[in-house]
């Protein structure tokens, strides 16, 4: 505990050191936020305990920051960083209200923040392509194998590359007898979702169980970092790109400044989230029905994120 810190500050001190739920990064731009939020508590409410938490001291707290001239993205990423406080905590005494429930509830009003910088999405051709390189690669390379099956959990179910990488075999084998893959703790943001297993995961998931014991993860072995392996595959994905890139992926990634946006492991969330919504909407679904159900796939919580990933259709 630091040593002259209010009651309220000792507990998020305390909730932030225990907690690995996301990325170091992540936890740590949220303890920026929440710390500023907790010197306001102190000194307008002298709170003693951050389980008394109610929407009351939210909507000061944006009033407070919007009175400073606080850009409405700046105070959302603030409330964002505030609530996954606030799921940490035991025994919480009052639920905090979302976005469109302070909006619709108490008027509080936060401008739409959506930057649609192009799409970023792989053509078929380069996805098969970079497959089968990836495939002939990995007769002799660890790594070309990671980044070739963290490609395909993108593609087909929408995983970010950490979480793919923090996967252990007891989720892979839930995954396998129910068909519903169970992202936990290692989410960026916390919050644990669920993603209907792709048949092109399953066939991947029975081939790797049969080299992974129990209590293992399935692409980080004994001993090794997460973030190393991130790094690796990221630089080998970004040392055969050019092999694989056509001419209409380049231009489908020309971005509004006529930059052309190389291929990444994040582009091809941007395909998975196309595909779910052509999926949905085709079902008769309106945009707004069929972006609640791809937005929980992959972790979001505002449904206008899905406009910046399909270039704001």
């Amino acid at each position: 505990m630091t040593k002259g810190s209010s009651a309220i500050e000792q507990q998020m001190n305390k909730l932030f050191k225990h907690t690995r739920a996301g990325s170091y990064a992540t936890r740590n731009r949220y303890a920026k936020s929440c710390r500023s939020f907790i010197r306001f508590l102190d000194e307008h409410y002298h709170m003693k305990n951050l389980r008394n938490l109610q929407d009351k001291h939210i909507i000061a707290y944006v009033q407070y920051r919007q009175e400073q001239g606080i850009s409405s993205k700046t105070i959302k990423n603030d409330l964002g960083a505030i609530r996954y406080m606030h799921d940490l905590l035991p025994n919480t005494k009052y639920e905090l209200a979302s976005n469109l429930e302070l909006k619709q509830n108490y008027n509080v009003h936060l401008e739409k923040t959506v930057a649609v910088d192009g799409d970023r999405a792989w053509t078929e051709k380069e996805y098969t392509n970079m497959l089968q390189l990836l495939f002939e690669q990995s007769r002799t390379s660890k790594i070309a194998a990671i980044t070739r099956d963290v490609i395909i959990l993108e593609r087909t179910m929408g995983l970010r590359v950490a979480e793919a990488l923090c996967m252990r075999r007891s989720q892979a084998e839930s995954a396998l007898r129910t068909g519903i893959y169970q992202v936990q703790s290692e989410a960026k943001n916390g919050r644990w979702r669920q993603v209907p297993l792709s048949a092109e995961v399953k066939e991947m998931l029975m081939e790797r169980l049969q080299k992974i014991e129990r209590g293992e993860r399935i692409f980080v072995s004994e001993g090794e970092k997460a973030h190393q392996i991130v790094n690796q595959i990221e630089k080998h994905l970004e040392r055969y790109r050019g092999l694989v890139e056509t001419a209409e992926g380049r231009q489908r990634r020309l971005n509004p400044k006529s930059e052309v946006k190389p291929l990444t492991f994040h582009g091809l969330r941007y395909n998975y989230v196309q595909e779910r919504m052509a999926i949905e909407m085709n079902k008769g679904y309106t945009w707004n029905v069929a972006a609640q159900i791809v937005t929980r796939e992959v972790g979001h919580n505002r449904i206008d994120v899905i406009k910046i990933y399909t270039n704001g259709k």
